[in-house]
Order: C-alpha cells, then structure tokens, then sequence
C-alpha cells in the first residue's frame, strides 16, 4: 500500500489515503458563498437582507426537515456539509463526488495543469506532491 499523504492549497483539502483513493474537500472560506451554492442545490432561497449566521441556522433546518433529521447544528445535503458552531458560526465544507472536478478546481488556483490522459489516482497524487512542494520552497 501507498504511504497516506495530503495537502492544503487555499480552500482545497486533497488526500491519497493508503489504499491510494483520491479525495478533495473545500472548505469555504467565503460562507455565504457556500450557503449559496448549497441552497441552489436544494432549492432554499437565500434572505439576502439577512445574515450569515441566520441563513446558515435556517439553511440546517431546510435540508434536515426534508430528511426528516432533527439537528440544528449540523445538515448533510449531497457533497455540502453546514455545520453550526457552538459560538453561532457557520461553516461549509464540500466533498467532490466527483474527485476530477475538485481535481480540476484545486489545480487552477495553484498553476498545475492536469493530465487528461492520467488517472484521477495519478493526476491527485501528482498534484499532492506539487503543492508540497512549492511549500517548501
């Protein structure tokens, strides 16, 4: 098996575990832009006069009355994780189903050109090894 190994680049979260599987995260530095993106894949209207933290807490109760979940601290819609802090924070994560477009996403804010005719394994752990790398520069 491979050695486990990841790396952050702004937003982006990308993992080769052991078995070499490929996974990306982003973790939303702008919320309401996360909030956005989720409430457009669930069909929740964003009260634009209000704030984050109030569009975060309603967009949880949404998506959990759909599923009939009772939480008010956290909701799981498709890729988009919300989670509500206990200070009233929000916070948005996303994890690609797709690993290529987070791929993709992750490779433009760095400069590294994917490979299409590799692997998501080998185009993931390349682009790992290149961002560790620039690091250490």
């Amino acid at each position: 098996m491979a050695k486990r190994k990841s790396c952050i680049a702004g937003e982006f979260v990308i993992e080769r575990a052991e078995s070499e599987t490929i996974t990306v995260y982003k973790i939303y530095d702008n919320t309401l832009g996360g909030l956005r993106e989720v409430a457009a894949a669930v069909g929740f209207e964003i009260n634009e006069k209000s704030n984050t933290r109030n569009n975060g807490a309603q967009l949880i109760k949404f998506v959990n009355e759909k599923a009939g979940i009772d939480d008010k601290n956290h909701a799981v819609a498709g890729e988009f994780s919300i989670e509500k802090l206990p200070s009233g924070t929000i916070s948005v994560y996303k994890t690609y189903a797709n690993t290529l477009v987070g791929l993709r996403e992750a490779a433009a804010t760095v400069g590294f050109e994917i490979n299409e005719k590799s692997n998501t394994r080998q185009n993931g752990s390349k682009l790992i090894d290149f961002i560790n790398e620039k690091k250490g520069e």
